[in-house]
């Protein structure tokens, strides 16, 4: 994605004025913030953005074809890839509601197949904590080569899953005597109104069809489907921005279920310890700024898409696209509805004291032992990871932050006495990672990215006078060093050779002495050790 001068894109978007009682002004903002990133003559989309039923928005970009110069438009039909879920959901769900399934049926019951995949549930199918692996297949759903069909017992974990999603394709098929297809198009699309929606297969002409390409080194290319009928469930449909809104209206105005039913699509899901996930039935559940939010992306080879609809508010949100690498489109949905919510995303610096600033600063860390340092100097606040590059980050609230790229967004977490107790960082709150404070100040860090050939140079064992050894080796953009039995460290560059570890405060410095053998200072306190590198 090409950078974009944020200062001109994003002063009209972050004003505090109330966009949602200015259409004029809401249109020329998303107007702003999509053409920045589609181009008129490369492979572009669709977007259309509705509120309690009315369209305020509807716009197409870019090519729908380059080879034939055909222009995206309004009814320009687009694979919706893994949004096809959504529908496959509410197919079941019809069903549950006509007494001709439970949520609580299993596998078992439709297909023979061992324990413990015959237990799973349809509610697990749905809500992907079935634990199913990949690339399952009805009918039979036999184990292949002695491996299990599960990957966990089912209902103890979340973990997305496409084959689960086709395993309730064939349910739907079993229980309701029709291909999956046909049901879809006789009980969703057409009572929704969607004359443009088709669930694909591999011989049908399908007009005002979009192609799909993708952009690398040599430009853009075609990005041909080999199977389209092979996404069946989870990701076959495709559909135009204003069948989705279609899709959208039959959902809120009770047309293809009842509003208990749909509740239950919009519900987080409980794993077995009672742990909640952020999944329900074909929707993510997530919260946009106070906000609760029913969304999900899809991506098949040569399209994106992505949809976003806040039920409380009555905001509807979706992009289209026709290329592999074009717009964040999961981050321009947010950004568009947190306008129309009138507590939008903002990317308008504020001004923060130098004190306010160190009240952030300190070292975080996540579950996996990964390091944020975040540091404040001359009224500015930094982030950076150990061994990768500084980077300053802009006020956008008394709390949040911005960075000048990707719309990468860091929301400070604080108790009630206001003091700091982590940090989350994510794109526009996609994808949102968690990082807690420690209790260790901020560090001194190599201020620019570690180089990946030191790194090398340094991995490897080293032996000290007494026979104990050491590991160094290579972890993501850092190394670690371990011995056995023992605490492993994360080695924090502070220089070149120069380290400090976490968790603890053991120093070490490398020695790679020109044409000799590499050496390591391990110093703890007082104490020093030097060990050889042997290998």
């Amino acid at each position: 994605m090409k950078n974009v001068a944020m200062g001109t894109l994003f002063l009209l978007l972050v004003m505090r004025a109330p966009f949602a009682s200015c259409q004029d002004s809401l249109v020329t903002a998303i107007d702003r913030l999509l053409a920045a990133e589609f181009v008129n003559d490369k492979p572009g989309g669709a977007v259309l953005v509705a509120r309690n039923g009315k369209i305020l928005y509807k716009k197409a970009f870019g090519m729908a074809n380059l080879e034939l110069d055909v222009p995206n438009s309004e009814n320009t039909v687009f694979y919706i890839a893994s949004n096809t879920k959504q529908m496959t959901a509410v197919a079941i769900l019809q069903l549950m509601e006509q007494g001709k399934l439970s949520l609580q049926d299993t596998m078992g019951k439709y297909a023979p197949c061992p324990p413990p995949a015959s237990g799973i549930t349809i509610r697990q199918l749905l809500s992907h904590t079935s634990g199913i692996v990949v690339n399952v297949t009805a009918p039979g759903f036999k184990e292949t080569a002695g491996k299990p069909l599960t990957e966990f017992a089912p209902g103890t974990k979340w973990n997305y899953s496409n084959t689960g999603y086709s395993v309730l394709g064939y349910i739907i098929e079993k229980v309701s005597g029709q291909p999956y297809g046909e049901y879809i198009q006789e009980h969703i699309f057409k009572p929704a109104g969607m004359t443009s929606s088709w669930v694909a297969n591999n011989d049908r002409l399908v007009k005002n069809r979009a192609a799909g390409y993708t952009n690398g080194k040599r430009g853009y290319r075609n990005m041909p489907l080999e199977n389209p009928a092979g996404f069946y469930a989870s990701g076959g449909v495709q559909s135009t921005i204003l069948d989705m809104y279609r899709w959208n209206e039959a959902l809120r105005s009770g047309v293809l279920l009842k509003k208990t039913t749909l509740d239950l699509a919009f519900t987080p899901q409980q794993l077995a310890n009672g742990d909640s996930t952020t999944y329900g039935f074909g929707w993510h559940i997530w919260d946009l700024r106070g906000s609760k939010s029913c969304r999900h992306g899809g991506a098949v080879p040569g399209f994106f898409s992505e949809t976003l609809y806040l039920p409380v508010e009555g905001i509807f949100v979706v992009i289209l696209q026709n290329s592999e690498s074009i717009a964040p489109i999961g981050a321009y949905t947010r950004i568009i509805a947190s306008m129309m919510t009138g507590n939008p995303y903002s990317f308008r610096e504020t001004a923060m004291s130098q004190k306010a600033l160190q009240g952030f600063e300190g070292l975080y860390a996540n579950q996996h032992r990964e390091l944020v340092n975040i540091t404040a100097a001359e009224g500015k606040l930094y982030f950076q990871r150990p061994g990768g590059m500084k980077y300053q980050v802009k006020a956008a609230t008394d709390h949040e932050f911005f960075f000048d790229r990707d719309y990468l967004w860091l929301e400070f977490e604080r108790n009630a006495a206001k003091q700091t107790t982590g940090l989350l960082f994510s794109k526009v709150g996609i994808g949102a990672n968690y990082w807690k404070k420690t209790d260790q100040p901020a560090l001194k860090l190599y201020p620019e990215r570690f180089s990946d050939s030191l790194m090398t140079l340094y991995a490897g064992v080293y032996a000290f006078a007494k026979d104990d050894s050491v590991f160094v080796e290579k972890s993501g953009g850092t190394i670690v060093l371990k011995s056995a039995g023992k605490t492993t460290h994360t080695l924090v560059p502070q220089t070149e050779r120069g380290f400090t570890t976490f968790p603890g405060n053991l120093h070490v410095v490398f020695e790679t002495p020109e044409g000799q053998e590499g050496a390591l200072v391990l110093q703890d306190g007082k104490t020093k050790k030097r060990a050889r590198k042997i290998r």
